[in-house]
């Protein structure tokens, strides 16, 4: 049952990192959606859609990598114990996206 779950939210992320990638849905991004207009005007929308884009489509491939251990766990006699390698793995290349998403619109997405 918890397969079916991350499968899916890992969907509804890749749905909206499709969205993002398109250059809409600027209102779902937290800090930009409440920045006041004039704030707005210093960034370039389509460019920080694209990177929240990626911090999604990322997220997207790790919940359906998650799925398949999970899959392998319940099913094919994997060992929990060795899920905790992979634990770290998506820990650190979520951190590593997120702050390469962060600098890139802090520098790049700046007009």
């Amino acid at each position: 049952m918890a397969i079916i779950f991350l499968i899916i939210l890992a969907l509804l992320f890749l749905v909206l990192a499709i969205c993002l990638f398109l250059g809409h849905g600027a209102w779902l991004i937290a800090g930009y959606n409440t920045m006041s207009p004039e704030e707005q005007q210093k960034y370039d929308k389509k460019k920080v859609c694209r990177a929240t884009g990626i911090v999604c489509f990322a997220c997207c491939a790790l919940l359906l990598v998650l799925a398949y251990l999970g899959y392998r766990v319940e099913y094919c006699g994997m060992d929990e114990s060795l899920m905790l390698p992979y634990a770290i793995g998506f820990v650190v290349v979520l951190l590593i996206t997120v702050i390469a998403a962060m600098i890139y619109m802090n520098t790049k997405a700046k007009k």
